[in-house]
């Protein structure tokens, strides 16, 4: 049985629009992380904004960022479909979950704090950056190997 043109273009095309789709929604995720960045960092400076910014955090986690988190984990498990599982993509799998895994840490941190008292939020404020101190160097690992699997890197 033989595989036409046709079939192999539209696979190709198919492929494509799923990794510009998946590059999309983690550009939305990257620019969601950095205001959350200048959101959690801005109250060490005015602390009379830390109230807002716990509500705001909150509402950002749970509205903007949990759907992106879901999208990337979709549209990164349809990416996987059908490919070599080679060392560098598990290398990649791995630093894209550790990322993921640290956020949705941080989303339940961010919860946590909403409802806690005031002086419990300095812990959850912590625990918080915390994360970001291991999800950050995981998502820029996973991008750079991402890029390097694209061939965008040479």
């Amino acid at each position: 049985m033989f595989i036409s043109v046709d079939a192999v273009q539209a696979h190709a095309t198919n492929l494509t629009n799923l990794r510009t789709l998946h590059l999309f929604v983690l550009a939305l995720w990257g620019g969601v992380l950095a205001s959350e960045g200048v959101l959690e960092l801005l109250p060490l400076r005015r602390p009379e904004l830390r109230p807002a910014t716990v509500v705001f955090h909150y509402f950002i986690d749970l509205l903007v960022e949990l759907p992106l988190l879901l999208g990337i984990l979709l549209t990164g498990a349809l990416l996987l479909h059908g490919r070599p599982f080679t060392g560098l993509v598990a290398a990649k799998v791995a630093c894209g979950s550790i990322a993921v895994l640290a956020n949705l840490a941080c989303i339940v941190f961010v919860v946590k704090r909403r409802s806690a008292s005031a002086n419990l939020q300095a812990i959850w404020t912590r625990r918080i950056y915390a994360s970001a101190l291991v999800g950050v160097p995981a998502g820029v690992g996973a991008l750079i190997l991402g890029a390097w699997l694209a061939r965008w890197i040479k």
